[in-house]
């Protein structure tokens, strides 16, 4: 489908359209993955630093998941050899014990009586929508288009809170990383985990990421949660560690092509 659900700058929202159209190729293929942004190699291999500096030369950026920490120095030194600008974030991964944790929580404390909390879907209003993404950008977070969102293009969930008036103050979202009947078919992105500067300290991402993990082991049959956090960001890490979204022996890999980022 063509996104009509579109926010950000001109500049995201062409990566965006970049992403889906680079995936309608090569979306049957096993190695790719894909939820909302753009597409990623899965699988690394002898050809990893080609497939990324191409995906980065059609999206402006090529990513990597599952790349050994012990060799990701070398992938980006060839990386950069080819003119990219290169980054890293440590792969942390969750499975049955993920979503042990999480109904763990939900079920241990009760949800926030000052704030509503929404699932995302086709009856969600545009406005809700915009304002779960702009609070996503502001938190320096990268958001996907609207359908994706609501969970119509692939499987996924995104839950928001909002105040009395209806404003969002803290997001989280799980969506399907790979097409069905792939090996991988049943790994998820996790993550987008934002929250307003005023209502931090009080668990709502947490609560909030462990509520898509369990829908997305309960309804979408989802049975590992994956995502990236800079080495660096300790209180992102430890928040992954008490939802049993751990760090692993990999990185996801990123190269970036300035020039066409900028187009």
């Amino acid at each position: 489908m063509a996104y009509t659900e579109l926010f950000g700058s001109p500049a995201h929202r062409a990566l965006l359209r970049r992403g889906e159209d680079v995936w309608r190729v090569v979306q049957a293929h096993p190695r790719y993955a894909y939820y909302g942004t753009v597409v990623s190699l899965s699988d690394p291999g002898d050809d990893t630093a080609e497939i990324m500096a191409s995906l980065a030369r059609l999206q402006g950026i090529g990513m990597c998941f599952y790349y050994p920490k012990n060799d990701v120095a070398a992938l980006l030194g060839d990386l950069e050899a080819k003119g990219l600008r290169t980054a890293q974030s440590w792969f942390h991964r969750g499975g049955q014990a993920a979503y042990e944790a999480s109904k763990a929580l939900l079920h241990g404390s009760p949800p926030p009586e000052h704030l509503t909390i929404t699932r995302l879907d086709g009856s969600t209003p545009n406005s809700l929508i915009k304002a779960t993404i702009e609070l996503c950008q502001k938190c320096g977070l990268s958001s996907m288009p609207g359908e994706v969102m609501r969970g119509r293009v692939i499987p996924g969930v995104n839950f928001v809170a909002t105040d009395s008036s209806g404003v969002p103050v803290a997001t989280a979202g799980s969506y399907a990383m790979h097409a069905p009947h792939t090996p991988r078919a049943t790994e998820a992105f996790w993550g987008v985990l934002a929250t307003r500067e005023d209502h931090r300290g009080q668990g709502l991402a947490a609560r909030l990421g462990a509520m898509a993990i369990e829908h997305m082991w309960e309804t979408k049959g989802m049975r590992a949660f994956n995502t990236g956090i800079k080495p660096e960001n300790l209180a992102s890490q430890a928040a992954c560690a008490k939802l049993g979204v751990l760090n692993t022996e990999w990185v996801t890999a990123f190269c970036y092509d300035d020039a066409r980022l900028a187009d």
